[in-house]
């Protein structure tokens, strides 16, 4: 059956039009931020809101923020100028359904999650997030009353913990169990990952001595043999994603299973074998999907 709609959109989206015309320019786009920031709210929402809102309407304006915040960090993008979508038309993500249903595909997305995986934790917030902490500090006067973000990356929390931060798409800094719902410090996982896969984690260490996870350069990395995507996913040509292993959940391994989703089946070392259905651990974001005209949207 074909799908209706894909999930995420890939083709170039238009040009923004910029409003006002004279937020063009640098100075233009400041003075236009500033005065759309500290402006009273519109007249025609005033019937709709609280009184606490009311008063404290310089605290009203919420940002939403993307994958674009995050490139002056070392994260790729998707649609930028070096964006995934730009540079590799043919790209797609794993999508949801067949995380959860396929042994094969859970091997190739943590094989690469486990490559991409220590650049994303080096990484830190820039100047940008900690623009929008600033925007939002109540001691010196904050028009931003929080802030809504697409990005997986926790950049937001750790630059201003004290701003509220809704994290839309989830967030990688945890995984949880797709049985029992309990969340794990990924950086954990990633040393059980490791301890599983001696080979891989040897190779890893290779290419970071060797900076080839450093550059954002595509024809550098292009020359070095990979191709890094957004959300800590590191693809290299020719690797067989088969021979990676990862683990189970630890609290259903515990208790021998789920009573929803059976047994949890794991060889010696305990890493996940074909066939177990119960303890699953995915990345705690929103994984895409392909919507058909039974899983309609």
């Amino acid at each position: 059956m074909l799908p209706l709609m894909r999930i995420p959109y890939t083709d170039p989206l238009p040009l923004p039009r910029i409003r006002p015309p004279s937020a063009g320019t640098a100075s233009g786009a400041i003075a236009a931020l500033a005065t759309f920031l500290t402006a009273p709210p519109s007249p025609y929402l005033r019937p709709h809101l609280s009184p606490a809102t009311l008063a404290r309407d310089e605290h009203a304006t919420v940002l939403l923020t993307g994958a674009g915040i995050s490139v002056a960090s070392g994260l790729a993008d998707y649609r930028g100028q070096n964006g995934t979508y730009t540079l590799n038309k043919t790209y797609r993500p794993i999508y949801y359904g067949e995380f959860a249903a396929q042994h094969r595909m859970r091997r190739r997305y943590w094989a690469r999650s486990f490559l991409g995986w220590t650049t994303l934790a080096r990484a830190r917030p820039n100047a940008s997030h900690r623009a929008v902490g600033a925007l939002g500090a109540l001691d010196v006067g904050g028009v931003v009353g929080s802030v809504i973000t697409q990005n997986v990356d926790s950049f937001h929390p750790m630059a201003h913990p004290a701003l509220p931060t809704l994290e839309l798409h989830g967030y990688l800094r945890a995984c949880v169990c797709l049985s029992c719902r309990n969340e794990f410090d990924r950086a954990e996982f990633q040393r059980r990952l490791a301890r599983l896969n001696p080979a891989w984690d040897a190779f890893l260490e290779e290419m970071l001595e060797s900076g080839a996870l450093s550059t954002e350069n595509p024809d550098e990395r292009r020359r070095m043999g990979l191709k890094t995507n957004p959300d800590g996913d590191v693809d290299v040509p020719g690797v067989d994603y088969q021979t990676f292993r990862y683990p189970a959940c630890p609290v259903c391994l515990e208790k021998g299973g789920h009573e929803a989703h059976g047994k949890v089946e794991v060889d010696a070392d305990g890493a996940m074998v074909e066939g177990s259905k119960a303890g699953v651990l995915k990345p705690a974001i929103t994984l895409s999907f392909v919507a058909t005209e039974s899983q309609h949207m």
